[in-house]
């Protein structure tokens, strides 16, 4: 039961972590305080065309450490459900 706890909270942080990086990235990406990012509008109204959700895919590679396609941000279209689906990689 302990071990499990431990996992559990490993992948909560994990989480925590990619959704930070994430959050950074498009803001630093949009040019706006990472504070005004919300975590659950979708990237399309965070005011990210589809031109610019292209760049978007190597920014959160750098930022996140692992790979994000285009299909990704469609198929996951807000910074949380794309990190729930990152995390489970």
């Amino acid at each position: 039961m302990r071990q499990r706890s431990s996992v559990e909270g490993r992948s909560t942080g994990h989480r925590s972590d990619l959704t930070s990086a994430a959050v950074t990235a498009i803001a630093e990406l949009l040019g706006v305080p990472a504070d005004t990012v919300s975590v659950s509008t979708p990237f399309s109204d965070l005011g990210l065309p589809s031109v610019q959700l292209a760049r978007l895919t190597a920014v959160l590679e750098d930022a996140l450490g692992v790979p994000v396609s285009l299909t990704d941000l469609f198929d996951h279209p807000d910074i949380d459900r794309l990190v729930e689906h990152l995390a489970t990689r």
